[in-house]
């Protein structure tokens, strides 16, 4: 899971958007908690989003929190009525400092939607269980004709997919 994890954030396209795309056509429902608050998050959002995974997915190793690196640092910077931060930065056992949700490591992802209103930034699954990203290994090359005198244009494309295995597996917050 970790090597695929840290290879598909890699890819420049947008994650979230695959994501929801095969959710509007109809064949998947993945449950979505609306954010109290509209566009803000606040802590009772993210509250609310881990009581709505079911509890057999809570342990499991591949359970993840994924969400924009902003949304990170949004949730870092949230404080209680004494001014003390509500998440506390502890680290994680591979060396990354992005660090845990109630005991489930916070995946960066560089694709996912930032906080806005009618934006989906947050998504908290297990991962193994909830989706499946198929990477064709192979890559086409087209030759276009001359596009410009001394210039020729090659077009490159690469197959990625996505497809959600087990609607239970996962959740989303909607701001």
């Amino acid at each position: 899971f970790f090597s695929s994890r840290r290879r598909h954030t890699r890819f420049k396209c947008d994650w979230s958007s695959d994501v929801c795309s095969s959710d509007l056509n109809g064949l998947h429902t993945i449950k979505t908690v609306a954010s109290g608050t509209g566009a803000a998050i606040v802590y009772n959002d993210i509250a609310a989003l881990m009581n709505a995974l079911p509890p057999q997915y809570y342990g499991l190793p591949t359970t993840a929190w994924m969400m924009h690196p902003s949304t990170i640092m949004y949730l870092r910077e949230l404080k209680d009525s004494q001014g003390l931060p509500l998440f506390l930065e502890t680290g994680d056992e591979d060396g990354a400092a992005v660090g845990r949700i109630f005991g489930a490591p916070v995946i960066a992802n560089g694709y996912m939607d930032e906080i806005g209103a009618s934006k989906l930034p947050i998504y908290l699954a297990c991962w193994e269980r909830f989706m499946t990203i198929a990477d064709h290994e192979e890559m086409s090359f087209q030759w276009m004709e001359q596009s410009a005198p001394g210039f020729l244009t090659l077009f490159a494309e690469k197959r990625l997919c996505s497809t959600v295995l087990d609607v239970f597996g996962g959740v989303r917050l909607s701001t």
